[in-house]
């Protein structure tokens, strides 16, 4: 009776053993499917964030080139204002100054 006592606790301890390294690679298992997981999560955060990037500089250069050309058409619409005003300013100024010179002549 006691051999077989013996040989009862030598399965279950066997079996045991099984188990035991049965977990560890289910566990070993576990482990790499999560880190490839985890690593193609991160992969694709990246790739998402790098789109989102490059759609925010995309738009912003947008803006700022609508802002730019805007700006430059306003500087162009001022500088033929001060061109206009400049020349019509002329003209009364050059007559002035003839009508000084006349005005001179005669003294």
């Amino acid at each position: 009776m006691a051999l077989e006592a013996v040989e009862a606790v030598e399965r279950a301890e066997e079996k045991a053993r099984e188990t035991i390294a049965a977990a560890q690679n289910d566990a070993k298992t576990i482990l790499s499917e999560a880190e490839r997981a985890g690593r193609a999560a991160l992969d694709a955060a990246r790739t998402q964030a790098q789109a989102e990037t490059e759609q925010t500089l995309a738009a912003a250069k947008i803006k700022g080139e609508a802002a730019g050309e805007a700006v430059l058409m306003g500087a162009k619409r001022e500088a033929a204002n001060l061109v206009a005003d400049a020349k019509s300013r002329m003209d009364a100024a050059a007559a002035g100054i003839v009508a000084k010179i006349k005005g001179g002549e005669g003294d």
